[in-house]
C-alpha cells in the first residue's frame, strides 16, 4: 500500500523543467502573460473493488507544458500500480508502470518546428525493465484554429531496451540498442468552452521492434481548477520477450487539478 502512494506522488516529478524556461523567456515584451504561462495539470484515480475479487487500483499523472514565443516544452509523467488476490487470498501486484517523457520545440516560420524529446518506460509487467528513447527531427502544426490543431512531426533517434537482469533504473548488463525512425502525431479538439477531446499518437521503427503508443482522451471542465477526465491508452510492440503479451490496453477515469 505504503509503494502504490509513492507511485502516486511520482506523477508530481514533471515540474522541474520550469525555471529554466521561465529564464529562457524573461525579458520578451512581445509574449503575452498567457505565453508566459505554464499549464499544469496534476491527475489522480484510486479504484477499490471488493466481492468476487478485491483489488486496488492507484494512478497518478502530471502534464506540464509551456509555450513561448520560439520554444515549446511538453514534459509528462505517470505511474500505475494495481493490487489484487491470488486463488490462495494472498495479495499479488498485477500491474506496475512508470513513464516520463520531456519535449521541446524549436519554433520556425510558417508553423513549422524542431523537436528533441526523451522518454523512459517502466513497465514490470512488459517483459522488458525499462524501454528507453531520444529522437530528434522536424514537425509541423497543419491546423491552428481556436477549436483543433494538429501536429505531424517525424525524424531519427536511438532507443535502448533493457532485459534481465538490471542493475538499476538506467543500467542493464543484458540490453538491447536499434536506431529507430520515430512518427507522431496531436490532434486536439476544443469540444466547448467546458469540454475537450485529445488523440496522440506516436510509433518508433526499428528493426528489431517496433513500437506503437496511442491515447485518447476526453476531458470535461468542472470549474477553473477541476476536471473529470477519461483516458484509454494503447501500447504495443511488435516483438516481446517470451511469455507476455504484445498489446496492452489501459482506461482511466480521473480526477484532473489544473494549477
Amino acid at each position: 500500500m505504503r509503494k502504490q502512494w509513492l507511485a502516486l506522488a511520482c506523477g508530481m516529478a514533471v515540474l522541474p523543467v520550469i525555471s529554466h524556461a521561465q529564464e529562457a523567456d524573461e525579458g520578451t515584451d512581445q509574449e503575452t502573460a498567457q505565453e508566459r504561462a505554464w499549464d499544469i495539470e496534476v491527475e489522480a484515480s484510486y479504484l477499490l473493488k471488493s466481492g468476487n475479487s478485491d483489488t486496488e487500483s492507484v494512478v497518478g499523472k502530471a502534464n506540464a507544458a509551456y509555450d513561448g514565443q520560439d520554444w515549446r516544452h511538453t514534459a509528462k509523467a505517470e505511474s500505475v500500480n494495481t493490487v489484487g488476490e491470488d486463488d490462495d487470498g494472498e495479495q499479488e501486484r498485477t500491474a506496475e508502470r512508470y513513464y516520463a517523457s520531456y519535449k521541446l520545440d524549436r519554433k520556425l516560420p510558417e508553423n513549422n518546428y524542431l523537436f528533441n524529446v526523451i522518454t523512459y518506460d517502466k513497465d514490470n509487467f512488459s517483459g522488458y525493465q525499462y524501454q528507453a528513447s531520444y529522437a530528434f527531427g522536424i514537425g509541423r502544426r497543419f491546423i491552428e484554429t481556436p477549436a483543433h490543431t494538429l501536429d505531424l512531426e517525424a525524424g531519427p533517434g536511438y532507443r535502448v531496451e533493457c532485459l534481465e537482469p538490471e542493475d538499476s533504473y538506467t543500467s542493464c548488463d543484458d540490453k538491447e540498442e536499434s536506431l529507430i525512425g520515430r512518427f507522431a502525431g496531436s490532434y486536439k479538439w476544443k469540444i466547448t468552452d467546458t469540454s475537450s477531446f485529445r488523440q496522440d499518437l506516436s510509433t518508433e521503427v526499428s528493426d528489431d521492434n517496433t513500437t506503437l503508443c496511442s491515447e485518447t482522451s476526453l476531458t470535461s471542465r468542472i470549474n477553473d481548477h477541476f476536471a473529470l477526465r477519461l483516458t484509454h491508452l494503447v501500447t504495443r510492440d511488435s516483438e516481446v520477450p517470451a511469455g507476455t503479451h504484445k498489446t496492452d490496453q489501459e482506461t482511466t477515469a480521473s480526477v484532473v487539478y489544473t494549477f
